[in-house]
């Protein structure tokens, strides 16, 4: 354990008996995940269930466009119809007044005023769920992106569970800041290669074929296809002539058709699905593409 985590086990009086060497535990578990040392979504879910949450979602959020990726989640006890959310929740209940979310903030559903909002969709899944309440823990805030943790919980927030967030959300946090780099990327793409596994099989084509699977604009695949050989999006756009604005409406349309979560995964996705078609003039569109 690092310092970090060691200290933890100073400033948690209010965990005694099992619960405190319980939540110690999961606390090292994640400072050893975020350094390589473990399975990341294996040290979450310990980590969730030392907090007493019933499941729980790790997320990043590019301010943007306010679009989410899941990094890792846990859900034991979730049936294959009742699983978490497809969509994490935190902008829906909690709306604007996240943007301003300090680290190591913590955001307890239940304290909202009646008008402030919330989320149908969570509502209707807590309801199937027996879930009474929905917290939100604020890792990292920048001008790029959030990273947060959603928790849900079974019963109300008791008084020694809200002291034992309090206790152990300021090391999560300082833990999170120093991980490993490339670790969200790696969670995000392994995450989603794990839900695809349970999906039907996407077509055997590769993304840039000339078959043209998902169904690409010619736009949409000169982009693809820069990308695919190493382009940054700025570098896209230099090569295309247009404006990084137009490469990034682009990519938000191929995220859409290709279910990605991001550029680290589309780019990931381009090269794992077979080689790239030669270069050729005008971008190295292949004469028989089919374009959507």
């Amino acid at each position: 354990m690092g310092r970090d985590c060691n200290a933890v086990a100073h400033h948690s009086a209010p965990m005694t008996g099992p619960a405190r060497g319980d939540m110690i535990e999961a606390i090292a578990d994640w400072c050893d995940a975020l350094h390589g040392g473990l399975v990341l979504q294996d040290a979450f879910a310990r980590l969730v269930a030392g907090l007493g949450a019933a499941a729980g979602m790790l997320v990043r959020t590019h301010l943007a466009d306010m679009r989410p990726i899941r990094v890792a989640t846990a859900d034991p006890d979730g049936a294959a119809a009742d699983l978490l959310p497809v969509q994490p929740q935190a902008d829906a209940v909690f709306g604007a007044h996240l943007t301003r979310a300090r680290v190591a903030s913590v955001w307890v559903a239940s304290t909202l005023d009646q008008g402030d909002g919330g989320s149908p969709a969570l509502q209707s899944w807590q309801e199937a769920r027996g879930m009474a309440e929905f917290v939100v823990l604020v890792l990292a805030s920048g001008s790029g992106a959030r990273d947060h943790v959603e928790l849900h919980f079974r019963d109300p927030l008791s008084d020694s569970e809200q002291a034992l967030i309090a206790a152990v959300l300021p090391t999560m946090a300082r833990t999170w800041a120093a991980r490993q780099v490339g670790l969200i990327t790696r969670n995000v793409v392994s995450h989603r290669l794990l839900a695809d596994s349970s999906r039907p099989a996407r077509p055997a084509e590769p993304l840039l074929s000339i078959a043209n699977p998902a169904h690409f604009s010619r736009a949409e695949f000169r982009v693809c296809l820069l990308l695919a050989r190493g382009l940054s999006v700025l570098g896209v756009a230099a090569e295309l002539g247009v404006s990084e604005a137009t490469v990034r409406s682009h990519l938000r349309a191929i995220y859409a058709k290709t279910d990605a979560g991001g550029l680290a995964e589309l780019v990931f996705r381009l090269l794992d699905s077979a080689a790239v078609p030669a270069p050729r003039p005008a971008y190295g569109m292949a004469p028989a593409l089919r374009l959507a």
